[in-house]
């Protein structure tokens, strides 16, 4: 499943790694018989290894076996918002929808259990709860072990990862420039496809 990447939209590598631990709610696909599997979970970069990604799905979803036995793809999506035209200082434009978006191709998941699948699920509520919320000592020792027979934890080694930021780097600078004041007089999620556009540009004139 290649990725379409117009040259002026690539990014390095660890570009996308970043991106995925930035915004780690994914979009896991697996091929399976006459239709893909797909499922949307956290996944998070293992503990000192940023090529493998951690998660858990219910062992109730056939999923959570399909990745086992085949190749999946994890997609993370960052920043996104719509262009309006009004906003170019060139005329002539057309409306368009710039993103940041990141793909991992993964090899065939490993599963874990017990201790270390209780490690997972501490690491996932640490990195929403902070170090002083919620943690699975918080649930009695029998209830946890039942829950942890409802889910398969697994992890997922990541073989290549992708990213694209399209983020008008084909247009002028004045264009750029007009585009990223218009999306930062807007909402939160403006502002932060402003800041991702405004990164990029300042990365562009400094090389």
């Amino acid at each position: 499943m290649p990725l379409y990447q117009p040259p002026a939209f690539a990014s390095p590598a660890n570009t996308a790694s970043a991106l995925a631990a930035q915004h780690p709610f994914a979009t896991l696909i697996t091929p399976g018989g006459d239709t893909p599997w797909i499922s949307h979970l956290v996944l998070l970069p293992a503990s000192g290894q940023p090529d493998y990604l951690l998660g858990h799905l219910a062992a109730a979803n056939g999923h959570s076996q399909a990745l086992l036995q085949a190749p999946s793809v994890a997609v993370f999506q960052g920043e996104h918002g719509y262009i309006s035209p009004r906003w170019y200082h060139s005329s002539g434009m057309v409306p368009t929808w710039n993103y940041r978006i990141a793909h991992a191709h993964c090899g065939p998941a490993e599963q874990i259990s017990g201790d270390e699948l209780y490690t997972l699920l501490a690491q996932l509520s640490a990195r929403f709860e902070g170090p002083d919320g919620w943690s699975p000592q918080a649930v009695p020792a029998q209830a946890m072990a039942a829950m942890q027979r409802a889910i398969v934890g697994f992890r997922l080694p990541v073989i290549q990862w992708q990213c694209k930021e399209k983020l008008s780097q084909n247009r002028s600078l004045a264009d750029r420039h007009s585009v990223i004041a218009a999306l930062a007089s807007g909402g939160l999620e403006e502002q932060q496809l402003a800041a991702s556009m405004q990164a990029a540009l300042d990365s562009d004139t400094a090389s």
